[in-house]
């Protein structure tokens, strides 16, 4: 199987050691693997858009913004494959991709395709979800160099100082030919949200539709609430929160779209690579059976006991000292 890496040095701070075992355990599984280290954001879909072979799969070695590049710049028939190394890596979990090398090797080489549609944006594909508003502004302010040094926590920090900005401008979006206002919205492919947040339990990548998610109230108060519910999974039960289907949607300001990708893409390639008939992106899945979640719980349990035990010593120790 010939197998293109495109490697982003700079995702989640770099990670050229797990890098050099995931190339390893591809070679060793009989992959012929050709690697690129980025330069440049855009620089993975001028590289990729230049070979006249890009192989049968191509690894986005990275994170979210890796592999949209990736994507934009992937040839019909190729399947997309994921290694998780960036800060929330939002694909690989809708997709259950393991971030262990040689586990993730293994879904490459093993693995089995799944098919989906990635959306346009401007004329660019983009694989996760696109942001209006406080969501855009969020990403777009993010301190580069503040997310190399502690990951996740730049995003955190962005928002924060994002949250003021939020209801001082309305938008007219139409969905599906329809006309409707709100402060601030967000159009998913998929459930999840920074890494490990449910955003949309309505989202789906096999689906042929986007989820609409439009913040339709003004006021801090009423942001504050979204982001408490964001954390339990609950933000399409906010009160002020429309959740619709479609399968096109325009944002306008004054007459100027103004629609901001975020740009995660999904993951994965297999054995059986297939070309997705929407898109032409074959992705993999890691499917869970029930005797892995079976394995999850009791490690669960097991890591629960220990810590409990672990406690009780502690205060035994602390008891026996006072």
């Amino acid at each position: 199987m010939n197998i293109t890496v495109i490697y982003n040095p700079t995702a989640g701070g770099g990670r050229e050691r797990r890098l050099r075992h995931f190339v390893r355990a591809l070679e060793e599984g009989g992959g012929k693997v050709r690697l690129y280290h980025t330069r440049a954001p855009g620089d993975a879909t001028r590289y990729l858009r230049g070979l006249a072979d890009q192989g049968e799969v191509v690894v986005a070695a990275g994170g979210d913004g890796t592999t949209n590049d990736v994507i934009n710049g992937l040839n019909p028939g190729v399947a997309l494959a994921l290694f998780p190394i960036g800060t929330a890596n939002v694909l690989s979990r809708e997709l259950s991709i393991p971030r262990r090398p040689e586990a993730a090797a293994k879904v490459v080489l093993d693995g089995r395709t799944l098919n989906v549609t990635p959306a346009r944006l401007n004329g660019r594909r983009f694989m996760v979800m696109a942001g209006i508003g406080y969501d855009a502004w969020v990403v777009d302010q993010v301190d580069l160099i503040l997310k190399r040094r502690v990951g996740k926590l730049a995003y955190v920090i962005s928002m924060i100082r994002q949250l003021f900005r939020y209801g001082q401008v309305q938008y007219r979006i139409t969905v599906d030919g329809r006309p409707l206002d709100c402060f601030s919205a967000v159009i998913t492919n998929g459930r999840y949200y920074g890494g490990s947040f449910v955003l949309s339990r309505e989202a789906g990548l096999a689906k042929r539709s986007l989820q609409v998610l439009m913040f339709q109230r003004p006021g801090l108060g009423f942001l504050l609430r979204c982001l408490a519910a964001l954390v339990v999974g609950r933000m399409e039960r906010v009160d002020g929160v429309a959740s619709l289907s479609a399968e096109k949607v325009f944002g306008a300001k004054g007459g100027v779209r103004f629609l901001r990708a975020v740009g995660f893409v999904e993951e994965g390639a297999a054995t059986k690579i297939q070309t997705v008939a929407r898109g032409n992106l074959a992705v993999a899945k890691v499917e869970r059976t029930r005797e892995d979640h079976k394995r999850n719980w009791a490690a669960t349990i097991v890591q629960c006991r220990m810590r409990f035990n672990l406690a009780k010593k502690r205060v035994r120790e602390r008891a026996v000292r006072s």
